[in-house]
């Protein structure tokens, strides 16, 4: 998958491909079906996952009624996204909030009820499948298309917006992902957040590791599946 990225973008993680518009470059007829194939391995690997993992003894000790934290305190601590479908709340800005074409899309929105580690394992597992779901149904979707024009060369200007506040979220791999900006008037943001999925679902890690072992801290941790660096900043 990775060199798919580069090869499109010309980087592996930090992508940056989106233009408003369009994309920065646009993909070969053997780039996509290339893309095709990975989709298919991918979908071949969750199955393989399942099958080993599902039913593995010690994996179901370490991980059944462990981290478990109630959905009422899931969303009490801002909690989005897997962590909180799997406590059985069937909420996914995809669905609630369609942006971009998801509403051209055939999916599902996948739940579990035990909100325990296992449950937010296998949440993840249920919503790759429908993420290749999607990914298929815009394979099919692609139509041939031509360089758009190429624009440079011309003056920078500023832009400013009216005096105001706007908040525009997606449904992030980790959660709802949104930005807030606040506007005076003049050239720059008056005010700027981002608001983190990882940073608010890491809050709950305490509460969920209330009464457990030591030990089964690292299981909760990585069930809450944070991104370092989002939370570090």
């Amino acid at each position: 998958m990775l060199d798919l990225f580069e090869e499109a973008s010309g980087s592996r993680m930090m992508c940056n491909y989106m233009r408003f518009g369009g994309v920065v470059y646009d993909i070969s007829d053997d780039w996509l079906k290339r893309a095709q194939a990975a989709s298919g391995m991918l979908a071949s690997a969750l199955d393989e996952m399942d099958a080993l993992v599902t039913g593995n003894e010690i994996v179901l000790s370490r991980t059944k009624d462990v981290g478990y934290l109630s959905a009422e305190d899931l969303i009490s601590h801002g909690v989005t996204g897997p962590m909180l479908r799997a406590a059985g709340i069937k909420y996914d800005i995809r669905k609630v909030e369609p942006y971009g074409i998801y509403d051209r899309f055939d999916f599902d929105i996948p739940t579990q009820t035990d909100s325990d580690v296992f449950a937010r394992f296998y949440q993840r597992i249920l919503e790759g499948r429908e993420s290749l779901r999607i990914l298929d149904q815009a394979f099919k979707g692609i139509k041939d298309t031509q360089p758009g024009d190429i624009l440079g060369g011309k003056a920078s200007y500023t832009v400013r917006v009216p005096a105001g506040e706007s908040y525009a979220r997606i449904e992030h791999s980790k959660g709802e992902l949104g930005y807030y900006i606040v506007s005076n008037g003049s050239g720059n943001p008056w005010r700027y957040r981002v608001r983190a999925p990882s940073y608010i679902n890491l809050n709950a890690l305490a509460d969920m590791c209330k009464g457990g072992k030591v030990a089964d801290t690292i299981v909760t941790l990585g069930a809450i599946d944070i991104v370092l660096g989002e939370v570090d900043r």
